[in-house]
């Protein structure tokens, strides 16, 4: 049956007026399209930021052979020739040829906001060493054909085999490697945003597919929702740790504003309980929730960020394990300590020490320093946050000479007038103080599980897992998405930048850019994560069992390799307090040996700790007003657990 505004559906999808694609493309011909100055206006702006501002030309140019400035002349050249539809279709492919997520032209009204979908997933497994695309998702009130059922075998799209079709879909995303393209040129044939994709040309798909009892073909129509607001507005900062930042909040973003709609129509189609989980927890108001006969049931423990956090305690065939889905970085009160928190509560009351699973399959990105704050939680190592760099422009000069937040970067621009360098000198978003505020929470062994949809922040988040060597990290695909920028839209920017040359979008429309690119640390130190992301250390398809069971190969494999762990604990309690002495009652597990310090300084001669507790007296220093109190765990001469505390002293 059709879906359409006023029809009986109303309100049984949750997903407000619904229009099938012929009905929407109805009313986007009523709407007034933009005049040729508007399109001028599109064109000079792109221009400004892709020339002056962009950090990646010089690499995007090398790796595709791609020319953006020279098509947006011709584009100019050209515009009183094209239609609405084709203009923007042009300005669209000069954003997508750069392979290039963070830097993009989002359409104007009437697309901005919308999702087209067909009401169903397709997801690739691998069989027999070769690809094949099941229907892993349906939202069963949209889609009544009887043998259309999750566990189907998609074998041909309109005609054309399956695999042709995917990297058809592929050939045309913006993803930076092979692995990114299929997996969004994929995700594209069923779910599309319509801020950075126009609507498909099909009013419908014919799908055919294998049953248990032969091929079936059912006709699917394309059907369009409004999704809500942007992304990433420059909402005001969360109280917390803000006055630390190098840079504001909004000046901390790294997300792909495409998989973060596209998760987010994905939990309204086809994850009701994930909704209604959100709306429970509501009614906390940031509070632990109570657990539910259902949560229970399911092995999960219920917490306070459901949007951005599923935890649960997974059984696999090498023992039992603290499992956290990390969804997405991106907070929607933009209140990254909370997340942070919450994390670090799960991992240090809820999970089992024998060992952890980090899932970020399908996170977008979204705050950097929420991204790297995390990371600390696992290891006893000190975090070294990424640097970031602009390209040398005498834009970059003139922008990071008015705008303050940015004025640490200018003095190594201006240089570059004599040592023509191409890159600025790389500073990181957050100093390493803060993003080793909090100090190791979790001791036990920990597996970070990845795909190519791990973009941006999350791209980061991986690096740095990888690069402090804090597990191994297990890919279903080759790399992650390879998004390493922090990215800024046009709006902000002409907002700050006084004086400069970014002047309001007309209609609605808004665009992004890569402003500085991030680099990877300690061994891979200097090394882009653009266009390379991040190769796991052991690489491993998803199966249909996993598609169909909850990712129980994938879990059983991540399994294997913490049951090959060391499961530590290494606890810390106030024993006593008195003036400036301070015991403290040490509760270990595979930690041989424990050092004391003191604001930095060692206190002591290292304590043994055989397994137990043990009692260690502190010396805290007179007449001042706050210690950190710093606890290192050593196995022989390798440090292998870490605890801080930070006292206020009267």
């Amino acid at each position: 049956m059709d879906i359409r505004a006023g029809s009986e559906f109303e309100g049984r999808h949750g997903l407000g007026v619904v229009r099938e694609m012929h009905d929407f493309r109805e009313f986007v011909d009523q709407q007034a399209g933009l005049d040729v100055d508007d399109r001028l206006r599109l064109i000079e702006q792109a221009e400004v930021l892709i020339r002056d501002l962009y950090v990646h030309l010089p690499l995007k140019a090398a790796m595709h052979a791609v020319d953006p400035v020279q098509r947006l002349r011709l584009l100019r050249y050209r515009v009183e020739a094209y239609s609405d539809r084709l203009f923007h279709s042009e300005l669209l492919g000069i954003f997508t040829d750069l392979r290039d997520l963070h830097t993009n032209y989002v359409l104007p009204a009437p697309y901005a906001g919308r999702i087209a979908f067909l009401g169903i997933l397709l997801e690739r497994y691998e069989e027999g060493g070769e690809d094949r695309y099941l229907v892993s998702k349906i939202a069963d009130h949209l889609v009544t054909e009887a043998t259309l059922q999750e566990g189907v075998v998609a074998t041909h799209w309109n005609g054309m085999p399956i695999e042709l079709a995917v990297w058809r879909n592929a050939d045309k995303e913006a993803g930076s490697n092979l692995a990114a393209r299929r997996a969004r040129g994929l995700e594209n044939m069923t779910l599309r945003f319509l801020g950075s994709a126009l609507p498909p040309d099909e009013d419908w798909v014919d799908l055919r597919y294998e049953t248990d009892t032969g091929p079936e073909e059912t006709r699917l129509v394309w059907r369009v929702f409004d999704s809500g607001q942007e992304l990433v507005t420059g909402a005001a900062d969360p109280a917390g740790f803000i006055e630390d930042l190098v840079v504001p909040l909004r000046y901390q973003v790294g997300v792909d504003l495409r998989t973060e709609m596209v998760r987010r129509a994905k939990k309204q189609l086809f994850s009701p309980g994930a909704v209604q989980e959100e709306d429970r927890v509501a009614n906390y108001e940031g509070e632990v929730p109570r657990s539910t006969a259902k949560l229970k049931a399911m092995g999960a423990v219920p917490t306070s960020r459901p949007d951005e956090i599923t935890a649960k305690i997974v059984d696999t065939a090498h023992g039992t394990f603290g499992f956290l889905r990390l969804w997405t970085f991106h907070m929607k009160d933009n209140n990254w300590p909370a997340f942070v928190d919450e994390v670090a509560r799960l991992v240090e009351d809820e999970m089992p020490s024998d060992g952890l699973i980090l899932d970020v399959r399908g996170n977008g990105g979204g705050f950097v320093i929420a991204a790297e704050f995390l990371l600390q939680l696992f290891t006893p190592q000190e975090i070294e946050p990424e640097p970031t760099q602009f390209i040398n422009t005498p834009a970059t000069s003139d922008l990071t000479a008015i705008v303050a937040d940015m004025s640490d970067w200018h003095d190594s621009i201006e240089s570059a007038i004599e040592t023509a360098a191409v890159y600025s000198k790389g500073i990181p978003l957050s100093p390493v103080e803060l993003v080793n505020f909090y100090g190791q929470r979790y001791h036990g062994p920990v597996v970070l599980i990845t795909d190519a949809f791990c973009y941006s922040a999350c791209d980061m988040f991986a690096a740095g897992f990888q690069d402090h060597r804090i597990g191994e990290v297990i890919g279903v695909d080759p790399a992650t998405g390879a998004g390493g920028a922090n990215v800024l839209r046009h709006e902000d920017l002409a907002q700050d930048w006084v004086g400069g040359p970014l002047q309001p979008l007309p209609g609605g429309a808004s665009m992004r850019v890569s402003l500085r690119r991030t680099l990877r640390v300690k061994d891979l130190a200097g090394q882009p994560i653009e266009d390379l992301g991040v190769a796991p250390d052991v690489q491993t398809g998803l199966s249909r069992i996993d598609l169909l069971e909850g990712n129980r190969e994938l879990l059983d494999k991540a399994g294997e390799i913490l049951a090959a762990g060391s499961p530590r604990v290494f606890e810390i309690d106030i024993a006593a307090s008195v003036g400036t002495d301070l015991t403290l009652e040490v509760t270990t597990e595979d930690v041989p040996t424990v050092d004391a310090y003191v604001n930095g300084r060692p206190v002591g001669p290292s304590t043994e700790t055989p397994d137990g507790q043990h009692l260690i007296d502190i010396a805290l220093p007179a007449q001042a007003a706050e210690a950190v109190v710093r606890l290192e765990g050593y196995d022989g001469d390798e440090l292998v657990a870490a605890r801080t505390l930070r006292l206020t002293l009267d």
